[in-house]
């Protein structure tokens, strides 16, 4: 039996068949590994094992109740299957073996700010994650939430399966042959006022949804980590203010997308079906409203726009314009105005962490636009009174 310690976690290496004939002697060599490994958590690797009787099994839930909690990782679909059957995926922690996919040659659908989406074939696209920080845990709760919104009535994709995507993660979406809210504005410039529509009426709709308390995390949250991380580039009073104004925002318990804008929505025959969950929380709607501002208002190239939302700098900005007039019900620029100025402020926020949290953006490209971003916020908190 091979081990190997990677960090203050020693991984065990069972490889083969473990049944009742050898069974004893894996739990007296796991027994022997655990004296050895101190206070080092023991991790079974699965990766080699080719089947588990029930009394291999039971030998690991022996090991599971020397150290507390057990994990076993890479679990062929087979021997997952053993452990889900005999219900011990409810006792041990147990991580499927994650398939492996390429993207290339595949269609770019468009970008967001923790991963690109593309379609592998007529009916599933993945969405590939960057970051080595987006981890299969991490995929699993946008997979969850996607659920627990489906439950509620929102139309979202159907993920269903978690992958190993180039040296990273993603997630597999079921979709039948359909294309992006941003795609079919650039193909037909005369639907934008129509599909500005669907989507703040969607966006309402998600709104208006109220959910128990702790379904998924606080808005509020949100914020505070676009603060934190941003915090090396705002001084102490005007982080303060930033969390003050944050720790002020209403407690509600309806949705908040997140990420809500043209790259995210697939249209599956007339509906807008979203596909992607990673943020979706509960609390105040300006969260989504000032990442749409974001996303919309400081976009300045076409190049870049095509590549993120499948459209023009023009046809977007048109498509923002219908839909916040069709989100707030009015035309009275008077009124729109007013709206603009927090949803501004938020996003200027939200800019600042982005501009922080990407460590591939050039320090050269962070000086220049940080101080002229920063005098622009304070102007927003002054005005608004923060």
């Amino acid at each position: 039996m091979k081990t190997r310690t990677e960090g203050d976690k020693v991984y065990v290496e069972l490889a083969g068949r473990v049944n009742s004939a050898n069974s004893f002697e894996v739990e007296a060599q796991l027994r022997e590994i655990v004296q050895a490994a101190g206070g080092s958590e023991v991790v079974v690797d699965a990766s080699e094992l080719e089947y588990i009787s029930s009394a291999g099994l039971r030998a690991l839930l022996k090991l599971r109740r020397r150290q507390g909690s057990l994990k076993v990782v890479e679990a062929n679909p087979d021997v997952y299957e053993i452990f889900e059957v005999t219900g011990f995926t409810e006792l041990l922690d147990v991580e499927k073996r994650l398939r492996k996919i390429s993207t290339d040659g595949c269609e770019l659908i468009g970008r967001g700010g923790n991963g690109a989406v593309y379609r592998l074939d007529p009916e599933t696209i993945v969405k590939a994650y960057y970051s080595s920080t987006e981890t299969p845990e991490k995929i699993q709760a946008s997979r969850r939430s996607a659920q627990k919104l489906l439950v509620l009535g929102i139309p979202v994709a159907i993920a269903f399966d978690v992958v190993r995507v180039e040296g990273g993660y993603g997630l597999v979406y079921e979709l039948l042959d359909c294309k992006t809210v941003g795609e079919l504005i650039h193909e037909d410039p005369s639907s934008i006022n129509h599909w500005a529509r669907e989507a703040a009426e969607l966006l309402k709709q998600l709104h208006a949804t109220e959910v128990p308390v702790g379904t998924f995390p606080d808005a509020r949250d949100s914020g505070h980590r676009w603060v934190n991380v941003a915090q090396d580039v705002l001084d102490e009073d005007t982080q303060e203010r930033l969390h003050r104004m944050y720790d002020a925002m209403p407690v509600q318990n309806t949705l908040v997308h997140g990420d809500y804008h043209v790259g995210n929505m697939m249209v599956q025959g007339d509906e807008i079906v979203l596909i992607d969950t990673d943020d979706v929380a509960q609390g105040d709607p300006i969260i989504d409203m000032a990442g749409m501002e974001l996303t919309f208002g400081f976009i300045t190239t076409d190049d870049l726009a095509m590549s993120t939302l499948g459209a023009t700098v023009d046809e977007v900005r048109r498509y923002y314009d219908a839909f916040i007039k069709h989100y707030y019900g009015t035309d009275d620029e008077a009124l729109l105005q007013r709206y603009a100025y927090p949803r501004k402020l938020h996003a200027m926020v939200k800019l600042l962490y982005g501009m922080c949290k990407t460590e591939s953006l050039p320090q050269e490209v962070k000086d220049q636009h940080i101080p002229r971003m920063r005098a622009g916020l304070l102007q927003l908190m002054d005005a608004m009174g923060v």
